[in-house]
């Protein structure tokens, strides 16, 4: 399973057959240009993509966490993205994350939750921030 950020949609993640993608609903409004939007909307119709969204508790969660962190740069759907991927490491989902975005995979690295890149590699070091 792959819990998609909209950055690995953005930059050119092809979705198959093979994977079972998932990605958030505020993740999902990040796509908005057309050209992406479609390809997300295919891939629902097609049954590969699914929207889902973490519980309340899994984004109290991390949003305690990334305070004690000190990281203030992420937005509502990363905090979204992080909080889906930290409930399926608890339920003990066999997942990976697929994000660009160098401050989610941060975040990911600290957490100990598998994580790929489409363009832009992947983060070698955890830094945290001071408050």
């Amino acid at each position: 399973m792959l819990l998609l950020d909209s950055s690995a949609i953005i930059n050119g993640l092809r979705l198959d057959e093979k994977n079972k993608y998932i990605i958030t609903s505020d993740c999902f409004a990040e796509l908005k240009s057309m050209e992406f939007r479609l390809l997300a909307e295919n891939a629902l119709n097609l049954g590969i993509l699914e929207i889902r969204d973490a519980c309340p508790s899994s984004v109290q969660l991390i949003l305690d966490f990334l305070e004690k962190l000190g990281d203030k740069r992420l937005s509502k759907a990363d905090i979204s993205l992080l909080s889906l991927a930290a409930e399926f490491k608890e339920l003990k989902r066999d997942f990976e994350v697929i994000t660009d975005d160098y401050s989610i995979q941060n975040v990911l690295k600290i957490l100990k939750i598998p994580f790929s890149a489409v363009l832009q590699g992947k983060v070698k070091k955890a830094k945290k921030w001071k408050k």
